[in-house]
């Protein structure tokens, strides 16, 4: 449909664009995120350079102040207690509902309140792990951060075809292909890397949660795994936000010696057990368990109590709206969501609805006496409910449906 043979771009004597062939055929998405769509496929050495890792550090608040912009932000510092344990704070903080006046809330903005940041030290670098609740997150905590933290970013559509990831790029980004076996090992010696010097931002969960009564997702090893080989302490950034007023409600957590805890443990695992293995896993837990204790009083401060009598099935009605709005903010075009919305799930999950979809399925013989319960159907018609790729494969095609009506 489109070529384009040999494109170059100067900026002064700055060479941006080095003779660049493009072919797009017909169907194609034409805007393509030039230079940075391939940054998964960098090796160690090449996803990002000393001198850019110097530059992040030291043009940090210069970066805040071009996000803020971008992202049309109001940051309210409501932090206090700096020298409170986690413990605590958690233990003195004050749970009853707090009204929006209480806020100095701008009309149009992105208003990003901080409940809580402690005293980091200047030069040290930190992996900020964070729960993935909404399409906003990720900028909402690169605003809030007092460093620079690269993003790890497990979305190729978004890297390939969202032009907020410039954003992303300027900040320092990590990205890499979550369904690449390969991609997924290489990540983490990329990491390793750049936490010599720079801070990381990572969302273990994977995907964002769309769960009403899970506070937070199974999360992914990989924070821990990090912080033991490279003794570098883990800052929990916990994360919720009020769709309706456009407010996001943020608490950040004292610095985590993961190594410490670790050699600290007890040994109170089976003999069979692959023991570090084990350890691992327990202390991923342990955040997974903070980071829900924080979402959690956030949720009884800042939203009214919803009575679930008065209300038909408001699970399914929290889940499809917020699947909605995830749908529409993020402009998704083509079906990537296996990839995008991939999730850890325990051995017993995972048991648990092969059991369910097994049983559901049996074709039973009219002729023979056999006492199945429906409820097997209904257990399998809830997991359809939270089934999310397959969520938004309809609303994908509900959206082509809508675009072929409107050119008839």
């Amino acid at each position: 449909m489109i070529d384009v043979i040999n494109l170059k771009k100067n900026f002064g004597d700055v060479e941006l664009l080095k003779g660049i062939d493009i072919t797009i055929n017909k169907g194609e998405r034409i805007m393509e995120n030039i230079l940075i769509n391939k940054l998964n496929e960098k090796d160690v050495e090449h996803c990002t350079t000393n001198f850019g890792l110097k530059l992040r550090r030291k043009g940090n608040k210069s970066f805040k102040k071009l996000c803020n912009v971008f992202t049309n932000a109001n940051i309210i510092n409501f932090c206090n207690n700096k020298n409170l344990t986690d413990e605590e704070y958690f233990s003195k903080l004050n749970t009853e509902y707090i009204p929006l006046e209480k806020y100095d809330l701008k009309k149009r903005k992105n208003n990003i309140i901080v409940e809580r940041y402690p005293k980091l030290n200047n030069d040290e670098p930190y992996i900020f792990v964070c729960n993935h609740t909404c399409p906003e997150d990720i900028e909402t905590v690169l605003n809030i951060l007092d460093r620079n933290a690269y993003l790890i970013l497990g979305s190729i559509e978004s890297l390939k075809y969202n032009p907020e990831m410039y954003l992303s790029f300027l900040n320092g980004m990590i990205p890499f292909d979550i369904l690449d076996k390969a991609q997924r090992k290489l990540v983490f010696e990329k990491m390793k890397r750049v936490i010599q010097t720079n801070s990381i931002l990572i969302f273990p969960e994977g995907s964002h949660n769309y769960s009403p009564n899970k506070l937070i997702n199974n999360l992914y090893d990989g924070p821990v795994n990090l912080a033991l080989q490279t003794k570098r302490k883990i800052v929990i950034i916990s994360m919720i936000r009020d769709e309706e007023n456009e407010v996001s409600y943020v608490d950040v957590s004292n610095p985590i010696d993961i190594q410490e805890i670790y050699y600290n443990m007890k040994n109170n695992f089976n003999s069979e057990e692959n023991i570090e293995k084990a350890k691992v896993k327990q202390l991923t837990s342990f955040i997974r368990d903070k980071m829900a204790t924080s979402v959690y009083y956030m949720i009884e401060r800042h939203f009214q109590t919803v009575i679930r009598k008065e209300h038909n099935d408001i699970e399914e009605k929290i889940r499809q709206n917020k699947i909605r709005d995830a749908f529409i903010k993020l402009k998704w075009e083509r079906d990537v969501f296996d990839a995008e919305y991939l999730t850890k799930k325990s051995n017993e999950e995972i048991e648990y609805e092969q059991v369910v979809k097994s049983i559901s399925n049996l074709v039973v013989n009219p002729n023979i006496s056999f006492p199945f319960d429906k409820n097997w159907i209904l257990k399998e018609l809830d997991l359809c409910k939270k089934d999310i790729p397959n969520r938004m494969r309809l609303f994908l095609e509900e959206s082509k449906i809508q675009k072929v009506k409107k050119r008839k």
